[in-house]
């Protein structure tokens, strides 16, 4: 579009720390119960005129954490969502990575393989790897998945993009399931490199 990202443009720092110091406040009302704090309201700050303007928000039916039917319901996770990935899971991933192009001539070749996918079921309804399980990552921080997977196929994981498939290949290779490998780049680079025609998200 036609306005630049705070990337792209640039941001006044003090304009950060101004807002920052004002969700501090927020925090510290809603945490110790004082105050009315700005929930149903949006607070608009103008630095050049030195001004606070209050907006009422109307609450939406259909949002995910607060509507009529939350499809959010717990934390998310974080290292997972900002791409962060554990020591545990580097070293499990250093040698155990495969490529979506790997993958796809093991899939033609019929190599004996069991592909997992960690991903969430709304995740796998949008797009999947042909012939992969849905299996998600709690299922294998619980312990729970273990039991399922076969001992006589190779394990292959995948993910969105390769960070909670590098975390669940760390529990498995603490397991026992050595010769298990993730894909690198996840559903996204199959996409990118075997079926573009597929939709991303």
């Amino acid at each position: 579009g036609m306005v630049p990202s705070c990337a792209e443009g640039g941001v006044l720092g003090v304009l950060c720390a101004s807002i920052g110091s004002i969700q501090v406040n927020e925090a510290i009302k809603l945490l110790a119960g004082i105050g009315e704090p700005l929930v149903g309201r949006l607070m608009i700050y103008d630095a050049l005129e030195m001004q606070y303007r209050q907006v009422k928000v109307r609450k939406d039916p259909d949002c995910a954490v607060c509507g009529e039917n939350p499809t959010v319901t717990e934390l998310i996770d974080y290292e997972a969502f900002c791409g962060v990935v554990s020591e545990e899971a580097q070293e499990a991933a250093a040698g155990s990575t495969i490529t979506p192009k790997q993958l796809k001539e093991w899939i033609d070749d019929g190599e004996n393989i069991e592909i997992i996918d960690v991903r969430e079921i709304n995740e796998y309804e949008i797009v999947s790897i042909p012939g992969a399980k849905l299996i998600p990552k709690n299922e294998f921080l619980m312990g729970t998945a273990l039991e399922t997977l076969p001992q006589d196929k190779k394990i292959v994981l995948h993910c969105k993009t390769g960070v909670r498939s590098a975390e669940v290949l760390a529990v498995l290779k603490s397991a026992g399931f050595s010769d298990a490998v993730h894909v690198g780049g996840g559903v996204i680079g199959w996409v990118n490199q075997i079926e573009p025609e597929k939709p991303v998200y």
